[in-house]
């Protein structure tokens, strides 16, 4: 019995809260998703995906054209270490080569099953280790000042290297994945409740108002504001806790 299912799934309306006995892998393709997993909301998209440990709630609403890859793991396939690990890391910063693989897997594809990189590269002694716990750091705290040195020092590695950590890894550099951080929990907090967009761009780490308008029109053509009413008229859930 293959220790994986997979299958392709499209989000057009909110899922409304699950429970299952599997772990779980929910792997961006297309689109950006607000998801809820034991609590903490967060958005996914073709950086960041999520883990779901058996046992816990969870939820997914897509915004616009989206298509995900579900990896459900059946019980055994992953260990006690691992499953724990994963557990409490729950976002997935995902790296370039797994990004790659998602654009052409075909969901029942034996030959294309991402779980084995996906345990080398985010298991607890996975390559991606380092690089997954500065990760997680950005996002507890997007809105502090993370320069080059200080992301570089976390890692323990020196600037230039953690430049070249982040090309090979991720395609982009230091400064571009910090600003999707920012930009990720921003576009989460304008839907979670009445915040000013003023108090948002600057708690996400923008230097004004205009910055974050700059950044999410670039990315999505919207405004701050015209998103927030997007997203209140698909009816997002705005009671969960960021992440």
């Amino acid at each position: 019995m293959p220790s994986t299912f997979r299958h392709l799934r499209r989000y057009p309306a909110p899922t409304g809260l699950e429970r299952h006995d599997y772990a779980q892998w929910v792997l961006p393709v297309r689109g950006d998703l607000q998801f809820e997993v034991g609590g903490r909301g967060g958005r996914l998209d073709l950086l960041q995906g999520a883990f779901v440990a058996p046992g816990e709630s969870h939820d997914l609403e897509g915004q616009g054209e989206n298509c995900c890859l579900i990896i459900d793991c059946h019980p055994g396939a992953l260990d006690d270490d691992t499953l724990e690990h994963l557990r409490q890391q729950r976002w997935l910063a995902l790296p370039k080569h797994i990004r790659q693989q998602l654009q052409h897997i075909h969901a029942q594809d034996a030959e294309a099953d991402p779980l084995p990189q996906l345990l080398r590269y985010f298991a607890p002694a996975g390559s991606g280790a380092r690089l997954q716990a500065l990760c997680a750091a950005i996002r507890q705290c997007p809105g502090a000042d993370w320069s080059v040195a200080r992301m570089a020092a976390q890692v323990g590695v020196s600037g230039s290297r953690l430049h070249a950590l982040f090309a090979h890894e991720f395609d982009v550099s230091p400064q571009a994945w910090l600003g999707a951080a920012r930009l990720r929990w921003a576009k989460q907090e304008l839907l979670r409740g009445d915040a000013s967009i003023s108090d948002i761009a600057l708690r996400a780490g923008y230097s004004e108002h205009s910055a974050l308008t700059r950044a999410l029109r670039r990315e999505s053509g919207l405004s701050p504001s015209q998103w927030r009413r997007q997203g209140s008229s698909l009816g997002q859930d705005t009671s969960v806790t960021p992440a």
